[in-house]
């Protein structure tokens, strides 16, 4: 089975992010994913088509237009561990994808919300029957408030990041948290249709190894919006298959904040 990692060395973290460090480790629901990732990973044909789409399209839009590549990040015990298991009355998943990582959130809110700038992936958002937003947030915060704001996998393709979580702060209610998820080392990458680009905004991330990173992201980039860290994990971004690789696997840090006394 592949190696799935929810440690760090917490010596290399700041004393306060070391505290606030929650491990993680695979349950059923995590295993039952590589399982089913391994054995139904695309075939060659499927494989070429994806590519010759891929010359015209982003990878948001193949994806969502083929159900290629399912994904995965926390199983919904795993979420319950780092959240806590109370419901939420309003969730806003940014950036949701096919909707696969917001339907293992959505048992901990009352009603879900989804954002999406892909017009394949938002249409696989509405058949799975979530509301979907087809909005760039980085261009102004939604006009309601949500109690759980989560951006995961988003930061390291999104053309504006910093202003994109501006606004996802502006979006929460009181007490509200937002949960950001990005791989590290950070390597953005912008899509723009079958080519990609360096994003116009770009985080000052440039450290390898994952504990320095994720301090970088912490310190360089939330604390300075105004946002604290209630708790921090680890854990593989997991994506099913193709001829290539039965599994892509991206190591994640997945930050719980909210906004410090301060910003309220």
């Amino acid at each position: 089975m592949t190696e799935l990692r929810y440690d760090c060395d917490r010596a290399r973290l700041s004393s306060a992010l070391a505290d606030r460090f929650v491990e993680l480790e695979p349950d059923d629901e995590t295993r039952a994913f590589v399982r089913a990732a391994a054995s139904g990973r695309h075939g060659r044909l499927l494989s070429w088509v994806h590519s010759t789409l891929g010359a015209f399209f982003s990878d948001f839009d193949v994806n969502g237009l083929l159900g290629t590549y399912p994904l995965f990040l926390l199983s919904r015990t795993q979420w319950a561990t780092l959240l806590g298991p109370e419901r939420r009355a309003r969730l806003l998943d940014v950036g949701a994808g096919s909707g696969a990582i917001t339907a293992r959130l959505a048992p901990l809110a009352d009603e879900v919300v989804t954002s999406e700038t892909s017009r394949m992936m938002a249409r696989r958002l509405r058949q799975r029957g979530f509301e979907c937003r087809h909005a760039d947030l980085a261009d102004a915060p939604p006009a309601d408030r949500f109690d759980l704001v989560t951006c995961l996998n988003v930061l390291d393709r999104s053309d504006r990041p910093r202003s994109l979580l501006r606004n996802l702060a502006a979006a929460l209610a009181p007490h509200g948290q937002l949960v950001v998820a990005t791989p590290l080392p950070y390597r953005p990458f912008v899509y723009a249709g079958g080519t990609t680009r360096d994003p116009t905004e770009r985080l000052p991330i440039d450290a390898d190894p994952w504990e320095t990173a994720v301090t970088q992201l912490v310190e360089r980039v939330l604390g300075p919006l105004g946002l604290e860290v209630v708790a921090l994990g680890r854990a593989p971004y997991l994506s099913g298959g193709d001829p290539g690789r039965e599994l892509y696997v991206l190591d994640d840090a997945v930050v719980i904040c909210r906004r410090s006394d301060s910003a309220c």
